[in-house]
């Protein structure tokens, strides 16, 4: 189920809502949000929601056996541990890899009997990266004492399930869950729901009224032609930047407002990635709670920079690739993981920290991120690499031929400026850019109380429901 359709708006969240604080019982308020969660994940196709459940019923167990070992037999509740993630990182590399690694291990070592060639027509459930990582987390921290041991199936089904982040995140940890949904109050507290409004509504329009333009465009380049030189290939890259931003940031902010409306703080995703001073601080800001697990479960048990300076680069690309396969199986994703590894490495290696106030420096990142989007969206290396090439002026420049446009007086303008979107889409990425550096981000700002913001936000409202008939996906729901 979308978050931007009717069916959400109109009759799923108010059901929830009233059902949430008519309900005063904590364990009736577990199994309505438990409920609902299911139905939420259901709807797009139920046959996905006993994977969900085994996977919750799995790590259930194992952490309960992990708490009653692990203060008697290390090795056991260690064992434990490894089934959890076993089956879990099984499940994920099933339902993600299969074909990947055989389409990988038939391209390496080819064979002529290509009609025996195993091969799967899988379906890939949505939100199974998400949840499969907040699952079997639980069970690692609970080996590390970094978490207590859940309270119950209910409240361990909640957790995972949770609707306003399990398709697309945040990433929570039971960690940071275990006392809110120990704690779940019967007191409406209006402030915070009005504030989960505003991270609500601010969201959903950050979607269809910014992402959902800037998707247009990107998908026109990046879908269209390898015939594209310098200034349409920017124009292309650049709209998706934006889009991929404003998509995901959005969800995240459309979460964390409806945690806020039944009492629930899920913690932030963005902080405004496109001002970082440098590729470490892009990670820093970009999907936060991703680059906090590839750290405190991949980074830092790998040896972080504790094993020398030679393997903290190696530490850094490995995760960094790693992280570029999580998002999908295509070899594209890991290379966009490696362009982030190779520069958070060479950052490391030159000290950008002398380099971080410097605005030529911050346009670098800039730069940088937009290249790597490239290997990101692109749907074969050949148009990744023909754009990359346009996008560094091997492939030369468009012709400044002139071309008329009619807007008021006619004006003579390169063809170029309408193959890149027009004077109003270009103008629409340079103010864009202008406005994500020195504009602050939903969560830096505190929403008025006052009858204007509240008839600015109900107005907005309106505005929404007038352009969700045809809900377009979030870009996270493929990955």
């Amino acid at each position: 189920m979308l978050f931007n359709s009717l069916i959400f708006l109109l009759v799923f969240l108010p059901l929830f809502l009233l059902g949430w604080y008519k309900i005063k019982l904590v364990k009736g308020k577990l199994v309505l949000l438990t409920g609902f969660s299911f139905i939420f994940y259901g709807y797009w196709d139920f046959r996905f929601v006993g994977l969900m459940l085994f996977s919750i019923l799995v790590d259930f167990y194992c952490g309960q056996q992990i708490s009653k070992h692990l203060n008697k037999s290390k090795k056991r509740a260690r064992n434990w541990m490894i089934v959890s993630v076993v089956i879990n990182l099984g499940i994920l590399g099933f339902f993600k890899y299969f074909n990947f690694f055989i389409d990988t291990f038939y391209t390496a070592f080819p064979i002529e009997d290509i009609i025996n060639r195993p091969a799967l027509t899988i379906i890939l459930p949505l939100g199974i990266s998400f949840y499969t990582f907040q699952s079997m987390s639980y069970s690692v921290d609970l080996y590390r004492k970094q978490a207590e041991p859940v309270d119950s199936i209910l409240h361990f089904s909640a957790y995972v399930s949770m609707f306003p982040q399990l398709i697309a995140g945040p990433i929570v940890r039971y960690r940071d869950m275990h006392k809110q949904l120990k704690n779940i109050s019967n007191k409406i507290d209006y402030g915070l729901i009005y504030t989960g409004l505003f991270f609500f509504i601010f969201g959903l329009s950050k979607k269809l009224f910014v992402a959902d333009y800037f998707a247009k465009w990107a998908d026109l380049f990046f879908n269209g032609s390898m015939d594209k030189l310098f200034f349409v290939s920017w124009s292309g890259v650049v709209s998706y930047a934006f889009q991929i931003f404003f998509d995901f940031s959005a969800y995240s902010d459309m979460a964390i407002g409806l945690g806020m409306m039944f009492g629930f703080r899920l913690p932030q995703n963005f902080n405004s990635p496109y001002k970082a001073t440098s590729f470490s601080d892009f990670w820093r800001r970009w999907h936060m709670t991703l680059s906090q697990f590839l750290r405190d479960y991949l980074y830092i048990p790998l040896g972080g920079n504790r094993k020398g300076e030679v393997r903290t680069y190696y530490h850094l690309i490995l995760t960094m690739l790693l992280g570029g396969l999580w998002h999908g199986a295509s070899w594209l994703f890991v290379i966009w993981g490696a362009i982030h590894g190779f520069f958070l490495a060479l950052e490391r290696l030159i000290g950008a920290n002398k380099l971080v106030n410097s605005y030529l420096y911050r346009a670098f990142v800039f730069v940088g991120v937009c290249v790597a989007w490239i290997f990101f969206r692109s749907n074969s290396l050949d148009f990744a690499l023909h754009t990359l090439k346009s996008c560094l002026f091997i492939n030369g420049i468009e012709s400044f031929t002139t071309d008329t446009y009619p807007i008021g007086a006619n004006i003579s303008l390169p063809i170029f400026v309408r193959m890149a979107g027009g004077i109003k889409h270009i103008m629409a990425l340079v103010v864009t850019l202008i406005a994500l550096n020195i504009l602050p981000n939903l969560h830096q700002i505190s929403p008025p109380k006052k009858m204007w913001f509240a008839f600015l936000m109900a107005f907005m409202m309106f505005a929404v429901l007038f352009h969700v008939q045809k809900p377009s996906p979030f870009i996270y729901f493929q990955f």
